[in-house]
């Protein structure tokens, strides 16, 4: 018969053989290529999701954080980047800065991306490859990318033409890219039913009214995340990143509206979620609580 002594190191060793949490964090603009020097992009330069791997960190130090990032947003301290030691002193020299350095490292995994479909490929292959516990979808993604290019009449694809020069006119015609944060939960949850994926929703001096209904439109998508924090960029300052964290609510009926004879319209009166705002403060406040609610 085993003592209680062993049963209790028996737990203490599976506890700590308990695999990291695990979090994934997309960061950083999307740019869609024209031609060789220019390209549609945006503003985004990735700090948000820094601070949401700096938060996370500093709550638990051992959690394994992999940053998808734009390779235009700002570059990550990564857990051991040190180099290949060639030495034994420098083996053990290299072992103890890591360590030591292991709670101040932001990301233990960074992966670079340029385009939406780039992106796309990435989280395909990470979500398929990997288990993860809690996903933050933070990357400014591009609504639209360059589907061909019309120069003085003559029709060039994306990418085969080097640059544009003394054009009269440049056309430029653009596709819809697939919304990734529609994509993210049903591929996260096939690893980890309970996965918790949280989207964002940057809105410009939109009316609340407008914000909520911004925040709606993602929670009413077939594979919607389990929470979503929105900002307007009127709020943001460099000391000040303000923010509300939205969870889906109740669906109420809703209204409908009529054709011409009085008869009701196609796809009136079905069911709209009511998203519900459970908090409101700081991004690093935020990041806390939905921590917090999955550790």
């Amino acid at each position: 018969m085993k003592s209680a002594l062993c049963d209790k190191n028996s737990l203490q060793d599976k506890t700590t053989r308990r695999a990291p949490f695990r979090v994934l964090i997309t960061g950083g603009g999307c740019v869609e290529k024209i031609d060789d020097v220019r390209a549609i992009t945006n503003t985004s330069s990735g700090k948000t999701a820094l601070l949401i791997a700096r938060v996370l960190k500093a709550l638990n130090p051992a959690a394994a954080v992999t940053y998808l990032m734009s390779e235009r947003a700002v570059q990550p301290k990564i857990a051991g980047a040190l180099g290949t030691p060639k030495t034994a002193a420098q083996a053990e020299t290299y072992g103890k800065a890591k360590n030591a350095g292991r709670a101040s490292s932001v990301c233990d995994s960074v992966k670079k991306f340029s385009s939406c479909a780039d992106l796309q490929k990435l989280l395909r292959a990470e979500l398929s490859a990997n288990k993860y516990d809690l996903l933050f979808h933070a990357a400014a993604v591009s609504d639209y990318s360059v589907q061909s290019l019309a120069v003085d009449g003559k029709e060039f694809k994306p990418g085969k033409i080097a640059k544009i020069s003394g054009a009269d006119e440049v056309l430029v015609r653009l596709k819809k890219n697939p919304k990734l944060l529609e994509q993210i939960p049903a591929l996260a949850k096939k690893k980890n039913k309970r996965a918790v994926v949280v989207g964002f929703k940057l809105t410009s001096n939109a009316s609340l009214p407008e914000r909520e209904a911004a925040v709606q439109k993602l929670f009413a998508a077939k594979n919607p995340p389990d929470f979503v924090i929105s900002n307007d960029l009127s709020e943001i300052t460099p000391k000040s990143h303000p923010c509300v964290l939205w969870r889906a609510g109740d669906k109420t009926q809703s209204a409908c509206k009529a054709k011409k004879g009085g008869a009701a319209a196609s796809g009136a009166g079905k069911k709209a979620v009511v998203p519900v705002a459970i908090a409101r403060g700081q991004i690093q406040t935020i990041v806390r609580k939905i921590y917090a609610f999955n550790s």
